[in-house]
């Protein structure tokens, strides 16, 4: 479920998660990905995800993010 941009605070520590292709080929797979929330902007937030450089997220890309990540079913 996607959280609000209301409800985000900066240390919070999201998930942004999504298929993703399996290599060089159709098949497809869900991942989860960590995103760290380092600072809120009248814009946004400055966002660190999976460990890469911090930059800036708009409100409507972190209103796509969960609080937990993916649940493999299984």
């Amino acid at each position: 479920m996607s959280v609000k941009y209301e409800t985000i605070k900066a240390g919070d520590v999201l998930w942004d998660v999504h298929k993703y292709r399996m290599g060089n080929t159709t098949m497809r797979a869900w991942g989860s990905w960590e995103v760290k929330v380092e600072k809120l902007t009248p814009y946004g937030a400055i966002c660190s995800w999976n460990g890469n450089a911090s930059e800036q997220w708009s409100k409507r890309r972190l209103a796509k993010l969960r609080r937990s990540p993916r649940k493999d079913e299984g």
